[in-house]
């Protein structure tokens, strides 16, 4: 009983002081990596193919960023903050039918839940203030797609099959499209 509560204000003395001591000179270098990290722990989670008796449960959920999406750096910045903030929640969800290791699952709620408090907090540090989308229908385009994935997990009633299409639909996207926004917010004036 001790040492299990030992073990939590440990991890939470740690959590908090890697919290506090966020390094902001280079927010979007660190992202990258970040981003690496968060992408090798969706990978480790699970099989690295769909497994085939949930291939009925593939779809197509239409995600909605193209070579457009980015043009503008507030834009880019907004949308990287919604995504991570989006992806983040997805994950603290009911995954209890997933056939995940569990310890890299914890992780992975761990390493994106620092990344947005990371992001939120360097990002508002460079500008002086949040990102806000300038063209709005990428934010509704944005919300729709993570309402779409909301949806197919609950009419699936969580199921592991779903899991797996949801997990790899974002791992499909996710260093692809972050990347992508990194680079535009990192080289756009």
């Amino acid at each position: 009983m001790i040492s299990g509560c030992f073990q939590h204000i440990v991890l939470f003395l740690l959590l908090s002081s890697g919290i506090r001591s966020l390094d902001c000179n280079h927010p979007v270098k660190c992202q990258q990596s970040r981003t690496v990290n968060i992408m090798k722990l969706l990978e480790s989670m699970g099989p690295k193919t769909i497994p085939w008796q949930c291939f009925n449960k593939i779809q197509d959920f239409a995600f909605p960023i193209g070579n457009d999406t980015g043009s503008i750096r507030e834009d880019a910045r907004a949308t990287f903050g919604l995504m991570l903030e989006q992806i983040n929640r997805i994950f603290w969800q009911n995954f209890t039918k997933a056939e995940w290791n569990m310890t890299v699952t914890e992780h992975l709620q761990t390493s994106l839940h620092q990344q947005l408090v990371q992001w939120e907090k360097c990002s508002v540090a460079e500008t002086g203030k949040k990102a806000t989308f300038k063209d709005v229908r990428m934010k509704l385009k944005l919300r729709k797609y993570f309402l779409r994935l909301d949806t197919f997990l609950k009419d699936e009633e969580y199921s592991s099959c779903a899991w797996e299409a949801v997990r790899h639909e974002i791992m499909g996207y996710i260093y692809i499209s972050f990347s992508y926004l990194l680079a535009c917010i990192l080289y756009q004036k």
